[in-house]
């Protein structure tokens, strides 16, 4: 008995203590990524100002084959909303929606993880020498739940690679679309 009384008490001296660590976590958490495009904005800013466009480049698109996706609202712009369900954990099911589009500067969207969260994700377009700095933000707060804020401080490392990822894919995309559109007079020879 004195045994089972001890295990308790010092089970509920962990308890308190994560949950008093908990409340001096940071309530909220953020992931920032960039890179430089060779491209003008104007090039850059339709692969980011649609649901369909993002998908094509995202680093989520290929994590689960069986993933549906549904595509709702307009083509491009305020509205442009991306849904998907998964049975995989990894994917898992939630909405991306752009709620803030202003033209070849900055798209804003908002996204849904069924009941792990939400969160804003920002892509910014900044003029650059020989191109457009793209960088892509994603905010999110925990209020009150704990666990989320311990989930918070591993957030850079959990999807971190995934925004490197996909910047590159989209840079890729970009990159490799602008140099097959050059003509034989405007290529650049190699030598």
């Amino acid at each position: 008995m004195g045994f089972a009384r001890l295990a308790f008490r010092v089970l509920l001296g962990l308890l308190v203590l994560l949950a008093v660590i908990g409340l001096t976590l940071p309530d909220s958490a953020e992931v920032e990524r960039e890179t430089t495009i060779n491209a003008p904005a104007e090039t850059v800013f339709p692969h980011i100002n649609s649901m369909r466009a993002f998908h094509a480049w995202s680093p989520w698109t290929r994590g689960d084959p069986s993933t549906q996706y549904v595509f709702e609202g307009p083509e491009q712009g305020v509205g442009s909303r991306m849904r998907w369900f998964s049975g995989s954990e990894e994917v898992g099911q939630g909405s991306q929606e752009i709620i803030a589009s202003v033209e070849n500067q900055q798209v804003e969207t908002a996204l849904v993880f069924g009941d792990q969260g939400s969160g804003i994700a920002r892509f910014t377009l900044i003029p650059a020498a020989g191109g457009t700095v793209v960088r892509w933000q994603f905010h999110t707060d925990f209020g009150w739940d704990l666990f989320s804020r311990y989930v918070g401080l591993m957030l850079d490392n959990m999807i971190g690679a995934a925004y490197d990822k996909g910047l590159r894919s989209l840079k890729e995309r970009i990159e490799d679309r602008d140099a097959s559109l050059a003509t034989p007079d405007t290529a650049t020879p190699r030598g």
